[in-house]
């Protein structure tokens, strides 16, 4: 497998992977319903993921590869698995936090990866477009980070105390 095919590969990987988070992001907007700050800025991260797949896709297809959809349903069943796997708790919010905290920088971490192949393949404008993507992921990562705390706490005073 040549270094470009590597690239399709990975990108793939990228593909399926935010399909997956997708369907767990639209489950855990609806989870948090009691709090329209946390709601609001998950059903923006929904939109940039969608995006994000879509940029994905589009720097498949420039290498000339194209989407695979085997991995895409298997990437919906990983996402529907793990939605379903924090469910009925009293804790859901946190054990979603920490879900989304960890999806994220995995997400970081790949694209890191991905735009470092993707240069050296001599691929800059999809290093640029997976530059921007991960900006994205580092954002919302910074906005979990920052509500990690006030999940923790919620959930212990709903134990109560």
């Amino acid at each position: 497998m040549s270094s470009r095919e590597h690239l399709i590969a990975w990108l793939n990987d990228a593909y399926a992977m935010e399909q997956a988070l997708e369907e767990t992001l639209q489950r855990h907007a609806k989870d948090a319903k009691d709090d329209q700050e946390v709601r609001s800025r998950i059903e923006r991260h929904i939109e940039e993921t969608r995006e994000q797949a879509e940029v994905v896709r589009g720097c498949v297809e420039s290498l000339g590869g194209s989407v695979s959809g085997a991995k895409s349903a298997l990437a919906g069943l990983f996402g529907t698995v793990q939605g379903m796997a924090n469910r009925p708790a009293q804790d859901t919010m946190l054990k979603n936090a920490l879900a989304d905290y960890a999806a994220e920088h995995f997400e970081i971490a790949s694209y890191r990866a991905l735009i470092q192949a993707a240069k050296e393949v001599g691929e800059e404008k999809i290093a640029a477009r997976l530059t921007d993507i991960l900006r994205q992921e580092e954002d919302m990562a910074r906005f979990l980070e920052e509500k990690l705390p006030g999940a923790v706490h919620s959930a212990l005073a709903k134990a109560g105390g």
